[in-house]
């Protein structure tokens, strides 16, 4: 059986010059769109349809009743209808599929507030959920108004009630609402299998809490097309009712604008026959039927309510739930414990053992054991929030452990005979600017840890305790050795990495909305003045590492056609003492090493003390 082309009257011109051309062989008759035409035809007729969305839409009601077939060609005002069934918006090519074109079959019918829906209905703004751009367009062709209107995103609550009994109360930034995957971006995304006659409708509800969530999810879209954002749901129903509980919003199907404060959505009991297009590539046949209800990445009702109506911001903010489970969470570990107080004594001992064995490993050990972390990250949090009790009681429980600490490790340091400062005690006493870079990693870490809880905190303890248990037993030998440079050295590296750590900590909070910047203003600027103030010693101290790294390297060029300079160790800053081994052929004499002496001294400008350790080459 033929098609009868029925065609839109204004496109009377482009039907005789384009369209009767190309499918002259497949129909029969051509007759310009009306509804009382489409009324007089048998059922089971197939009809071929050159008309406007929503001239199609009118007479949607007729071809159901009378079970007619149908497909359509691409007008200029038929987008949507092409979407929903298939059809490409390439003539000829439309033309060519429909030649070869399968059987037709049945396809379910949408309904949105009973308006038909062919492609999909939206709410909200999002540039993930409209028309057919990739991601890479989504992301690199956005014009200044679009890049505007990003900043502009707001959150809205949300109700839904489904068909199947399942309620949700959130907050959503857009809602996008589709039959099958060929519909917009995010369905062909995700939905990699979906039916024509399944009875089921696919939700899309994005609720980004920030800005970087949203690009951070455009980088990754262009590795990977099949991944449902971390702040989006995914809900496979057979309908139900959205409803807007701070009133009316305007919502779009098929690129049309309307305006209720609920939204009715199902499929209809009467199914529709077409000829699918070559884009349609779904089977008849009904697959992956299951509800699917994904929406733990969509906030609770009470978080809900507290993030709507603002715009988003670059970085997610806390919601008053998640900050009142950290918040007690950081009180119970500011308090003074027992197990604080005898993991720090043996994490210290076990560090001034290592020191004194010169092993990194032993040292190793003694950092995973420290417990200092979660006092500092409650300390952080106090002088972000101005908490004066949280303030006193996380000092309280750090200087007890530090001194009680410091004290087991003197009297480990009186025990023990040893006497000689080694490479592990001796780099822990010349702090720069590289130890407070390691601070900040390490508060940074700590901080997003304990306001992150899928993250293991055990690794933020590891990385914190790098920067404190070593330069406190290091402190400690010093003290019993009454060697005060070891000492204040290893004081200044401590107190660098707690200054350190706290600060990025509480800056770390601040981005992840723990707290309005009014109020962090006065215990970020004190902390920012501690650091900076530190950062003075710690410069000068990077400095003088920076030129005895270029004095190690220079010191290389010293050799000569009588002896080679080997393994050079800068072992004291003050005064600068170096040991350097020398080959050569025969014994040097005092004139030849006094000559080196000065070479070596005009090039650091400074007196030296030099060590030689002699190697004779037979």
């Amino acid at each position: 059986m033929k098609y009868r082309l029925i065609y839109d009257k204004e496109a009377q011109e482009t039907v005789d010059d384009k369209v009767l051309p190309l499918v002259e062989e497949l129909i029969d008759k051509a007759e310009m769109f009306g509804t009382e035409l489409i009324e007089r035809f048998s059922p089971n007729q197939k009809l071929l349809f050159y008309v406007t969305d929503e001239q199609l839409k009118s007479v949607f009601s007729v071809i159901l009743e009378k079970e007619l077939t149908v497909t359509v060609l691409p007008h200029p005002e038929n987008k949507e209808s092409c979407i929903g069934f298939g059809v490409s918006r390439q003539l000829d090519k439309a033309v060519k599929h429909l030649k070869t074109a399968p059987e037709s079959l049945k396809a379910d019918v949408f309904y949105c507030n009973d308006k038909i829906v062919f492609d999909q209905v939206s709410v909200g703004e999002n540039f993930m959920t409209t028309g057919d751009l990739s991601a890479v367009n989504k992301l690199f062709g956005l014009n200044f108004r679009q890049l505007k209107r990003l900043f502009t995103i707001k959150l809205f609550l949300l109700d839904v009630k489904l068909s199947s009994d399942k309620n949700l109360k959130t907050a959503v930034s857009s809602i996008s609402i589709s039959e099958h995957r060929k519909s917009s971006l995010l369905s062909r995304m995700m939905m990699e299998d979906s039916s024509l006659s399944d009875k089921k409708l696919h939700l899309f509800l994005i609720s980004p809490r920030s800005l970087m969530e949203m690009i951070r999810y455009m980088f990754s879209s262009l590795k990977s097309k099949s991944k449902l954002p971390g702040f989006a749901a995914h809900i496979k129903t057979t309908g139900g009712e959205l409803s807007f509980p701070e009133g009316e919003r305007v919502y779009v199907v098929d690129k049309k604008l309307y305006k209720a404060s609920s939204l009715k959505i199902h499929i209809g009991e009467t199914a529709v026959n077409i000829v699918p297009g070559e884009n349609l590539n779904i089977p008849e046949k009904t697959t992956g039927s299951d509800e699917i209800f994904k929406t733990s990445a969509l906030p609770d009702q009470a978080t809900a309510k507290e993030i709507t109506g603002k715009t988003l911001p670059l970085i997610r903010h806390a919601s008053t739930e998640e900050f009142k489970g950290l918040f007690l969470v950081l009180r119970d570990n500011a308090s003074l414990k027992s197990s604080y107080l005898v993991l720090m004594v043996l994490s210290t001992l076990l560090a001034t053992f290592g020191l004194f064995a010169n092993s990194s490993p032993v040292v190793i050990g003694a950092m995973i054991l420290a417990p200092l972390m979660s006092p500092i990250i409650s300390l952080s949090m106090g002088a972000l929030r101005q908490d004066k009790k949280l303030i006193l009681t996380s000092i309280y429980t750090i200087l007890s452990g530090l001194g009680i600490a410091l004290a087991f490790a003197v009297l480990l340091t009186w025990l023990t005979p040893i006497n000689t400062a080694g490479e592990e005690i001796l780099s822990r006493t010349r702090p720069n600017l590289l130890d407070l870079g390691i601070a900040v990693v390490s508060g940074i870490a700590g901080a997003y840890a304990h306001a992150r809880t899928e993250i293991a905190k055990a690794l933020a303890g590891v990385a914190i305790a790098v920067a404190l248990i070593p330069p406190l037993a290091v402190a400690a030998i010093g003290l019993g050795w009454l060697d005060f440079e070891i000492f204040f050295g290893a004081i200044l590296l401590l107190v660098t990495n707690l200054a350190g750590m706290i600060f990025a900590a509480s800056v770390t909070f601040l981005l992840l909305g723990f707290s309005p910047l009014k109020l962090a203003t006065k215990g970020m600027l004190i902390s920012l003045v501690v650091v900076a103030l530190l950062s003075i010693p710690l410069a000068l101290s990077f400095g003088e590492m920076v030129r005895v790294h270029r004095i190690t390297a220079e010191m290389k060029t010293f050799n000569t056609d009588i002896f080679d300079v080997k393994d050079i160790q800068v072992q004291h800053t003050k005064p600068l003492r170096i040991a350097l081994k020398i080959v050569s052929d025969e014994p040097l004499d005092v004139e030849q090493l006094d000559s080196l002496k000065q070479r070596i001294e005009k090039k650091l400008e400074r007196e030296v003390e030099l060590e030689f350790i002699f190697g004779i080459k037979r």
